[in-house]
């Protein structure tokens, strides 16, 4: 890991490690590929995880972060937010950065942020010997969406 990690990303790491190695056994046992996958820790500290669901349709894709932001307000409320975030990317070998959310998950992430929040990029690979997670980029959020949509209600008034 080439970041610094404060105790509770450490926790949704190792979390998301574990996951990753239990969801994609799972898939691969019933002739299934990995995907990416992402877990949230909320600001209450409970942890959701969520899996990129493809479709041979692009405009059915459900994106892993997604899906764990879905989860996260199943199971909390709208009000819940994301404190931490890991998205889990499968590569064939290192890659020189981590697979970073793409733009709708970006907008969904920050609308569900709190000022601190951080997504942390990690990769995996498997290998003959087990899985291996080589490299961990950590990003704020407000550096992956610098600019977010914020209407202003009294601009018309």
């Amino acid at each position: 890991m080439n970041e610094i990690f404060s105790t509770d990303e450490l926790v949704l790491v190792e979390h998301a490690k574990t996951r990753v190695v239990e969801y994609n056994t799972l898939r691969l046992a019933v002739g299934g590929i990995d995907t990416l996958y992402a877990f949230i820790m909320s600001d209450s500290g409970h942890i959701y995880n969520g899996a990129c669901l493809e479709s041979n349709n692009p405009l059915g894709t459900v994106c892993g972060e997604r899906h764990a932001i879905a989860n996260m307000v199943l199971q909390e409320s709208c009000a819940a937010k994301i404190k931490h975030l890991v998205v889990a990317d499968p590569v064939p070998r290192v890659q020189l950065h981590g697979t970073t959310p793409c733009g709708t998950c970006r907008e969904q992430i920050s609308n569900y942020s709190l000022q601190g929040t951080t997504v942390l990029c990690m990769q995996y690979i498997q290998r003959s010997s087990g899985w291996e997670f080589p490299q961990i980029d950590k990003y704020p959020m407000a550096e992956l969406f610098p600019y977010p949509y914020q209407p202003d209600p009294d601009l018309w008034k």
